[in-house]
């Protein structure tokens, strides 16, 4: 039905809108091919894809993107919490647009941006584009690499703790290769021993393993055990009524006849004990003690008696066997290694 205003549409006219529809749909889809070419299938993208896989601890979905060879070690930190926990500390992942290489128009990379406990750091990643999906979108692969790998060394123990996952030593050394970024953290405590945190950020390649030197201390309770040891021994060497205590730092000379009934050793002060490593093994400082004697003389021409007190320091070692959790003490005094 016509309407007084209504114009009739001709053929020419519909068929017009027809192509403006067509051509719209067209510019939309090949915006969308854009689109999706410089986002879904863009060098970035793959390297935004690479980190959430390491990030949900997807260690050989990773290692399979990134088509990377693994260096010998100990692969704790390459998969499932390990590797998860590697990446916790890594914020604010980022990466910028991919960009050309010089003299090869296969080749891009790809800087990505982050932080470590506030500190901006970067990595960058080389891609191939090695062809395209449907006629229109790029297909991208990561250059065949090899991952990195972090050293730990420690002395004195034959386990470290990384990433909160105990590691094995072996003669005080682990190696254990590791993605990029990580962030890994070693320390280890024992009865006897214990090391501070230290940590590594690992944010690209390398030829050489990144390092982390433990620095071996000595524990308040390790010292703690070697004071009363070294203490028992003064105290039992005080307790022998004789000049010249057998197996024992101090003594006493004199021509006069002196009845042992009134000898009486006493400690006055008790080595400080300070222990350090050296050559492979720890040892123990020299010691110092300070001892009172108290004994009565009877001078052999007169016959008289003479109570005296007798103040005197004396030096002596001892020599430490020790493990994580035990620790042996042995005395040497005056050349002699005393039996404990």
């Amino acid at each position: 039905m016509k309407t007084p205003n209504s114009t009739p549409i001709t053929a020419t006219a519909l068929a017009l809108r027809w192509t403006l529809a067509a051509v719209a749909v067209l510019v939309l889809a090949v915006a969308g091919v854009i689109i999706a070419n410089r986002t879904l299938f863009s060098p970035s993208h793959d390297v935004k894809e690479l980190q959430q896989d390491l990030a949900n601890g997807e260690g050989a979905k990773a290692l399979g993107l990134m088509q990377a060879t693994v260096p010998k070690g100990d692969a704790v930190a390459l998969n499932g919490e390990v590797l998860k926990r590697t990446q916790k500390g890594v914020t604010d992942f980022s990466t910028d647009k991919a960009q050309p290489v010089k003299g090869n128009k296969e080749l891009r990379t790809v800087t990505a941006h982050y932080k470590v406990d506030g500190v901006d750091k970067q990595s960058t990643y080389t891609l191939r584009h090695i062809g395209k999906s449907w006629l229109f979108f790029d297909n991208w692969a990561f250059e065949p690499s090899t991952l990195p790998s972090v050293k730990i060394k420690a002395n004195t123990v034959n386990e470290v703790t990384v990433n909160e996952q105990k590691i094995p030593l072996d003669a005080g050394v682990s190696t254990l290769p590791v993605f990029y970024p990580s962030v890994l953290d070693a320390s280890f405590s024992t009865k006897n021993f214990a090391a501070d945190t230290r940590g590594v950020v690992v944010t690209a390649p390398a030829e050489d393993p990144v390092e982390i030197a433990l620095k071996t201390e000595p524990t308040d309770a390790f010292i703690s055990a070697i004071n009363s040891k070294v203490k028992k021994y003064l105290d039992d060497c005080a307790s022998q009524q004789v000049l010249m205590p057998s197996g024992c730092p101090f003594s006493y000379n004199t021509s006069a006849r002196v009845d042992s009934s009134t000898i009486n050793w006493d400690i006055t002060k008790y080595p400080t004990i300070k222990v350090s490593y050296y050559n492979g093994s720890w040892v123990l400082s020299p010691l110092k003690t300070s001892a009172a004697l108290t004994l009565t003389e009877q001078d052999l021409r007169t016959g008289s008696k003479e109570k005296k007190t007798v103040n005197d320091t004396y030096s002596f070692t001892a020599k430490l066997t020790t493990s994580t959790t035990e620790v042996s003490v042995v005395p040497v005094a005056g050349g002699q290694q005393v039996a404990q």
